[in-house]
């Protein structure tokens, strides 16, 4: 944030009234709308700035115990002054709640990496902060009930030019940023998604054909019954055994470090077993990778057409996927979680373990990913459910389609992940 824009936009909030409202609309990103004029005040640590009347839309209610505070102390708050110096906004207001008036401040802090967004009271004693920074993080403390110290003064080197139109500097600024930020966060979930499709089609390609499996399990129970017919001439200290097979043909049996020759025989069926349980598995295995490889580009779709911010935290996959929730992804949207089937297995668990008043969706007459809408409360939003049928249609590898819904105690499981389900409603979505 630059100290001459900061000083021009204090001199521009001076001459307005009221703020008509303030709140959170995203993690670092404060709304003030001050008359008709929406300030947001953007508090990333390191690249903090202001912008006016710029599009952002609301990413969830926001409901800390800042948020609370900021909205009740000032939302039709009288603007009395704001002050700015060096790198830091303090706007003053009087605020009438409960016919009594009180005089707070807000201190908009754009210091690098302790930005903050400090709420104060007449006597500068911390109420609320944004973020609250203890003893161990920096010796000046905020926290609420404590005094609030000054910051050391700071000498400002910076180029200072012309600005001839406020509002589209800052406006210009955003788009900059906010670009950079939306591209910066796809590379790295795309790439994380990248990582996970190298791993699967790295697995894909190292399964062994099935018809050498055979020939191992065979091979192993010739080596098998052939060391039994000839256990006496078997020497433990030999690496190799050689002889003739039931047909006349040479057979050369390598001899494994058993502790006991005579169990030679077992070992050699026990590895034919082995590669004909894997032969007869190497389908199921195939297909469980490549519903895993469908799900992933799926999402990587979803990602490279994600056109703002709010979209891609929703997407934003978890660190560390617990063992259990392989089969399933989760996604979180205003509070909500959302889940959904990766593959059949998925789907199955999803039905097993919905609750009753969960919602349940799937697109309309095509196979596809079941997804499931934790409730516990009387009505979900459209917003949610819109969320949720959009990742039901691009989980189905469709770009637009009409999506069912209804309460799991609906849908009725005929078998494995096949469903018939009544009292029903259906929203048409589209993916990009």
């Amino acid at each position: 944030m630059k100290a001459f824009i900061l000083k021009k936009i204090a001199e521009l909030i001076k001459t307005k009234k009221i703020i008509k409202k303030a709140f959170r609309v995203d993690e670092n990103l404060i709304l003030m709308q001050m008359d008709e004029d929406r300030f947001y005040f953007d508090l990333t640590k390191g690249s903090g700035d202001i912008y006016i009347n710029i599009d952002y839309p609301l990413v969830k209610k926001f409901k800390a115990p800042f948020d609370i505070v900021l909205e009740r102390k000032f939302t039709k708050a009288k603007i009395l002054d704001a002050v700015s110096k060096e790198r830091i906004l303090t706007i003053i207001v009087e605020n009438k709640n409960n016919f009594k008036s009180e005089i707070v401040k807000i201190r908009f802090e754009f210091t690098g990496r302790y930005t903050n967004a400090i709420i104060l009271d007449e006597e500068d004693r911390i109420i609320e902060a944004l973020r609250h920074i203890s003893e161990n993080l920096s010796s000046r403390v905020v926290k609420p009930g404590i005094k609030l110290q000054e910051l050391p003064p700071v000498e400002i080197k910076e180029k200072v030019f012309e600005v001839d139109d406020l509002e589209k500097y800052t406006q210009e600024l955003f788009k900059k940023k906010y670009e950079n930020r939306l591209r910066q966060k796809k590379e790295s979930i795309l790439n994380r998604i990248n990582k996970k499709i190298k791993e699967i089609e790295k697995k894909l390609n190292s399964i062994e054909n099935k018809d050498k499996l055979l020939e191992k399990s065979q091979k192993y129970k010739t080596f098998a019954d052939v060391a039994m017919a000839n256990l006496y001439k078997i020497k433990p200290f030999e690496k190799e055994f050689k002889t003739k097979d039931f047909e006349g043909r040479d057979i050369t049996i390598p001899v494994p470090n058993l502790k006991n020759i005579r169990e030679i025989g077992n070992y050699y069926y026990k590895l034919s077993k082995k590669m004909k349980q894997k032969a007869k598995n190497i389908e199921i295995e195939k297909n469980y990778l490549k519903e895993q490889l469908n799900f992933l580009k799926n999402y990587k779709k979803l990602v490279e057409n994600a056109t703002n911010l709010a979209e891609l935290n929703i997407y934003k996959p978890t660190k560390k996927e617990k063992k259990e929730d392989e089969n399933i992804a989760k996604f979180m949207y205003d509070d909500y979680m959302i889940l959904v089937g990766k593959n059949e297995k998925g789907n199955i668990k999803l039905l097993k373990q919905a609750n009753a008043n969960d919602y349940w969706l799937h697109i309309k007459n095509y196979p596809g990913a079941h997804v499931i809408i934790k409730n516990n409360k009387l009505q979900i939003p459209k917003e949610v459910i819109q969320k949720a049928a959009k990742l039901a249609v691009a989980f189905s590898g469709k770009d637009e389609g009409e999506v069912d819904y209804t309460k799991r105690k609906f849908v009725k499981v005929k078998e494995k992940a096949n469903v018939e389900y009544g009292k029903y409603s259906t929203i048409k979505v589209k993916v990009d």
